[in-house]
């Protein structure tokens, strides 16, 4: 029998998660077309070295403003249509590109890059048939050391428009982009924190939607779920896999088996990645010393915990810790 979750174990473990995840974005450009077209994205590494150097993680979105348009993408069987209001969202920077029409041959968006024009920047593009247009963005996150979140997202996806929440992403991108144009004090910032509540607002939207597997489908399964939260609650607690089902109410064959088969990894194994997740922002964002964050991150002994990190990194924590302060340096220099 599965008993309901205790009170301490409702933890918001998805925002947890999002919160360890460094937010930043912008837009590319607004794109006009008109039939017949067909124009292919750039590859991720072209963007990065663009928009975002040194990022790790580059997101690019398509925000249909006014639809339909169909995407193509790499690995992807059929073609979406995108009708006005959804959104398409590539983690993994799959190759893809967007037509009026699928079987269409596209056109590399670097041979018409001229014809992006206007501050903010505005491509128009195809025939004299119907007009379509989109926001085209990307979201910049820093997954630092690991994040089951951005593990768990498909290569694709799209959240259609919801009409109880109607125009709430196309405005909030729309106003992004008029600050881009007006160059105001302070637009950039905005535009960041825009970008960041609409990454938030899309990831909800998917796991609402989408969300049945894997990590994301763990959060709401009635035994992964509650371990999820206790762990995330109190990583730095020295649990065991009899105390995490013992909290739970059930077994600890079943809290292993369920766990294992939802998340991926066993719980102790998750335990530790998520430990390390949050000693690597801790190391990042504040001065304490190695000794200081092992204790604060549930290791008992400043000797255990250097393993341990090398071990997930290949480096000591303090050399990481230097090493990642000098690429950030060299990137804001």
């Amino acid at each position: 029998m599965i008993l309901d979750a205790p009170s301490e174990v409702r933890h918001d473990t998805l925002s947890d998660v999002l919160s360890a995840v460094r937010v930043a974005g912008g837009m590319f450009f607004r794109a006009r077309f008109s039939a017949p077209y067909a124009v292919s994205s750039p590859a991720t590494s072209e963007l990065i070295a663009a928009y975002a150097p040194g990022a790790v993680y580059l997101l690019p979105f398509h925000l249909v403003t006014s639809g339909p348009m169909w995407f193509v993408v790499d690995g992807v069987r059929d073609p979406l249509c995108l009708e006005t209001g959804d959104i398409l969202v590539v983690p993994r920077g799959a190759s893809h590109h967007v037509t009026d029409e699928p079987g269409r041959p596209p056109i590399a968006l670097e041979t018409i890059s001229g014809r992006i024009e206007g501050t903010p920047p505005t491509l128009a593009w195809g025939g004299a048939g119907t007009l379509c247009e989109a926001l085209c963005g990307f979201f910049q996150l820093d997954g630092r050391l690991f994040n089951p979140l951005l593990e768990a997202l498909p290569d694709v996806f799209v959240v259609r428009h919801e009409e109880d929440e109607a125009g709430w992403m196309t405005s909030s991108l729309q106003r992004a982009y008029n600050e881009l144009a007006e160059h105001r004090p302070g637009g950039a910032a905005l535009v960041s924190r825009l970008t960041e509540s609409l990454f938030v607002e899309v990831i909800q939207r998917y796991v609402r939607a989408q969300g049945s597997e894997g990590w994301f489908a763990a959060l709401r399964d009635p035994v992964a779920g509650p371990a999820l939260a206790l762990i995330h609650a109190a990583s730095a607690r020295h649990w065991s896999v009899e105390e995490l089902a013992s909290e739970v109410g059930v077994s600890r064959t079943v809290l292993a088996d369920r766990f294992t088969a939802t998340v991926g990894q066993s719980p102790i194994r998750y335990l530790t990645s998520w430990r390390l997740e949050v000693a690597g922002q801790r190391l990042l964002d504040t001065h304490d010393s190695v000794a200081e964050v092992a204790l604060a991150v549930g290791y008992e002994s400043e000797a255990a915990f250097n393993r341990a990190f090398k071990r997930f990194t290949g480096q000591p924590p303090a050399a990481w810790r230097r090493a990642q302060r000098t690429a950030s340096s060299s990137l804001a220099g």
